[in-house]
């Protein structure tokens, strides 16, 4: 199966320059707890979570409402074609330990993000026992 069937559509992203309040808005408005960051030519950047948003904001004393999203995303993004195999996003997700990942077309445009509750929902029984594997390597403990 092809990523393009499991992933979500319809994501909406944010630019480097876009505040935290304004990728907040998003998540809140999308039910999710991931936003995309892209150039102005929709290619991805990085990538922040509500996780991210949280502990930069609250431990670094941020205003929500100027702090920039270039100053803390996350530039490491894992991303996949939409017409690679399942097993692909699937491969990356457990090896970088991400319970989401970008979907981007030839061009390196973000169309779409698949994650766990993507897999385990559309991907079909013969990727269940994939979902499982994923979701206990994506959750092992990271030892520094």
């Amino acid at each position: 199966m092809k990523c393009k069937k499991v992933m979500s559509h319809n994501i909406k992203s944010c630019t480097p320059e876009c505040t935290i309040k304004d990728a907040v808005l998003i998540m809140k408005e999308q039910n999710c707890g991931v936003t995309p960051v892209v150039n102005e030519s929709n290619q991805v950047q990085g990538i922040v979570t509500d996780r991210d948003i949280a502990l930069y904001t609250v431990l670094n004393e941020k205003d929500p409402d100027t702090t920039q999203l270039k100053e803390f995303m996350n530039k490491k993004v894992f991303t996949c074609f939409e017409d690679d195999d399942i097993e692909s996003a699937i491969n990356k997700m457990q090896k970088n330990q991400v319970r989401r990942i970008p979907i981007v077309n030839q061009e390196n445009e973000l169309v779409g993000l698949i994650s766990l509750g993507d897999i385990a929902v559309k991907a079909g029984e013969k990727e269940e026992h994939e979902t499982f594997e994923t979701l206990e390597k994506i959750s092992e403990p990271v030892h520094f």
